[in-house]
């Protein structure tokens, strides 16, 4: 990417549990959790950027958003 460049970020994760027996009887549901993220981000010069995006974490039991704010570098 260019200097001043706005862009997109996007990604779907899901996890899901390989093995439902966790000891002494007890399981887990093969669907463990989905995590959504969308953010906006600029470049701000080669080899570093700003990103502001919300992240939605879902399971069985609940569902919430995180705001974001990250700075990504690299020498």
């Amino acid at each position: 990417m260019n200097k001043k460049t706005l862009y997109l970020a996007l990604y779907n994760e899901v996890f899901i549990n390989g093995q439902r027996s966790t000891g002494n009887g007890n399981t887990v549901e093969i669907f463990d959790r989905n995590r959504f993220y969308v953010a906006l981000g600029y470049m701000i010069k080669e080899g570093l950027k700003i990103q502001f995006g919300v992240m939605n974490q879902t399971t069985d039991n609940w569902s919430k958003n995180q705001f974001q704010l990250s700075f990504h570098h690299k020498l």
